[in-house]
């Protein structure tokens, strides 16, 4: 089979479990990064698959079919025009977190510390230090597994990160953030409720990590609070940034001029509320 005549099939199977135009993207992306041929030339090369070319695209295809999350199949995401790798331990970082540093960015350039708060991949930390490399950034996370990742990527951006393991979560981890003198602070909390996993895509439900998805019905603020908590106590920190939902308008408005701090609820470029500033 030539090369066009596979792309369209690939787009077509794909369509059985993504809608048409995120079929094409990810077709792209796959056959860039197995064949690499670009976006823009797919049309203008066409050429006949190898067999062993051809059996690394359906076992790609395949894994597609069932869910599994491209960048988990590829082993690598992009985030602020860096490469990040991620497994299952890891959240795949998303365009919404992009925004979220974009604005820290473009108020803090001037701040000389920042922490990062359920690190993850690590994409939010390694992002600001190469944006910000004389500055110093530190991040922590509960999950060793993630930590790890994060240390891997940020190596392999050649930026220096100070991680560790910490809860952000009681009083232990609140001494925790606050003992790190860090000036500013930005999260991207666990906020999906349980109750909202029928919702989901399969491709986050089954193969995303749920420790950094969901918080209990119960309290879908947990994580706001808690670390707004901690943020009170620390004398150097002055600015806290946070992603959030857009299902937590009414909520976050109702908690928090309950904290006596001065907010500012942001919307990203879909025009949904996805980022809270908290400032002293």
């Amino acid at each position: 089979m030539n090369s066009t005549e596979y792309f369209n099939n690939l787009v077509e199977d794909l369509r059985k479990v993504y809608e048409a135009d995120e079929s094409r993207a990810i077709a792209y992306w796959i056959f860039e990064d197995v064949l690499l041929i670009k976006r823009a030339h797919i049309k203008l090369i066409e050429k006949e698959l190898s067999l062993g070319e051809e059996l690394k695209l359906n076992q790609i295809k395949e894994r597609l079919l069932k869910g599994e999350p491209l960048q988990y199949i590829l082993g690598y995401a992009w985030f602020k025009d860096l490469v990040f790798k991620v497994n299952s331990s890891v959240l795949i970082p998303r365009p919404e977190t992009e925004e979220l540093v974009d604005w820290v960015l473009s108020e803090q350039y001037e701040a000389n510390s920042f922490l990062d708060i359920g690190t993850g991949s690590g994409c939010i930390a390694i992002s600001l230090k190469h944006a910000l490399p004389t500055k110093e950034v530190m991040a922590v996370d509960i999950s060793e597994e993630a930590l790890s990742m994060a240390a891997s990527n940020a190596k392999q951006n050649n930026c220096k990160v100070n991680f560790m393991a910490a809860s952000a979560l009681g009083l232990t981890g609140h001494q925790t953030l606050q003992n790190l003198n860090a000036e500013v602070w930005v999260s991207n909390p666990p906020y999906i409720l349980e109750a909202e996993k029928s919702q989901m895509h399969p491709n986050v439900l089954e193969f995303e990590p749920h420790l950094a998805l969901f918080v209990e019905d119960e309290d879908p603020l947990l994580f706001y609070k808690e670390i707004t908590k901690a943020f009170l106590g620390s004398t150097r920190t002055h600015s806290l940034y946070f992603e959030t939902s857009e299902l937590y308008e009414e909520a976050l408005n109702h908690w928090l001029p309950t904290t006596g701090l001065k907010n500012h609820l942001r919307k990203d470029m879909q025009g949904k509320v996805r980022m809270l500033k908290l400032m002293k």
